[in-house]
């Protein structure tokens, strides 16, 4: 008898455990992702935010079995994507990929349409220095060409007015080795590149852009603004290594809508610094120039903060807005 009733007993929590937890309101929230990823990026294709877009998208798909689509938005130096993003479902399946523009555009730009805090950064989990570059007729070290550039007019190429590249270069040429120059401001990266190879200008100032043509020695690499050389290129010294302790660099973020759910964020963070530090995804993103950085959420949007500082004091110091 007694083992009837506690067989009873048992048979009573556990009608009473499954009561509750069909009951509503009470149902788990569905598995993430439910449904297709769509990843806005801010730039043209094929540029240094789109490859890695493309290739954490891929490696996402791979991993959770949810297509993934990579749609480019560009407009206002990435302001158009972030706009975008800023105000879709909060559900993890929306994502913007842009890049520094988004800390530099807190200072550059007077008027958005949407504020900073609409977004929360994913990760930021790859970046490519500041870099200067020259025709090969002209001296070959930061040290020669800036003493070269003293008895002469010296113009440097970019990919826009407010750029990282624009800003980082004129920040440096003109607070720190003091060298007057002429910005050139071009529509994109590759039209910047194709001035230096045809010595239209005297300098570009670019970041994953003048990689390749300074590894075939169609161009000089005069500098990295990085703490430690770029294994793509490892002959060009940094800023540091030539006398200008000078750091900047452009990087990838990823970003949600800001009311996405906080166990969202930290499952893409902890699947893209998976994907980062996979061996064979890692070597393919070095040899193409990208640094790689591991960081938590929380560390993500501590760096953003920083980055909105530093680049916010160059912009002021380079004195250009943006109506």
């Amino acid at each position: 008898m007694r083992q009837l009733r506690g067989r009873f007993a048992c048979l009573l929590s556990a009608a009473a455990m499954l009561a509750i937890s069909t009951a509503p309101g009470s149902a788990q929230a569905p598995a993430y992702p439910s449904d297709r990823i769509n990843m806005t990026v801010a730039f043209a294709a094929g540029g240094f935010v789109d490859t890695f877009a493309r290739i954490v998208g891929q490696k996402l798909n791979e991993k959770w079995g949810k297509a993934v689509t990579v749609e480019n938005r560009a407009g206002a130096g990435g302001n158009t994507a972030a706009a975008l993003i800023a105000n879709a479902k909060p559900d993890g399946l929306n994502l913007l990929v842009t890049s520094t523009a988004i800390a530099i555009n807190e200072t550059l730009y007077k008027k958005r349409d949407y504020a900073l805090d609409q977004l929360v950064p994913v990760a930021i989990a790859a970046s490519s220095p500041e870099s200067i570059a020259t025709h090969p007729s002209k001296p070959g070290t930061l040290k020669d060409y800036l003493a070269w550039a003293k008895g002469n007019e010296v113009t440097f190429a970019s990919a826009g007015v407010g750029s990282g590249s624009h800003l980082a270069t004129e920040y440096f040429l003109k607070t720190l080795a003091k060298q007057p120059a002429t910005h050139i401001p071009f529509r994109g990266g590759a039209l910047s590149v194709q001035a230096a190879l045809g010595n239209q200008v005297d300098m570009v100032a670019s970041s994953f852009g003048i990689i390749p043509q300074v590894v075939e020695g169609k161009l000089k690499g005069l500098a990295v603004a990085s703490e430690t050389r770029v294994a793509a290129m490892p002959d060009v010294p940094t800023y540091t290594e030539a006398g200008y302790p000078f750091v900047a660099e452009s990087w990838v973020g990823i970003f949600a809508p800001a009311k996405t759910p906080p166990a969202i964020i930290e499952q893409l963070n902890a699947a893209i610094t998976e994907i980062v530090n996979d061996p064979q995804t890692k070597q393919k993103l070095l040899g193409m120039g990208y640094l790689l950085h591991t960081r938590s959420a929380p560390q993500t949007a501590a760096y953003l903060k920083d980055e909105v500082r530093k680049w916010g004091e160059m912009v002021q110091a380079v004195g250009v807005t943006v109506e």
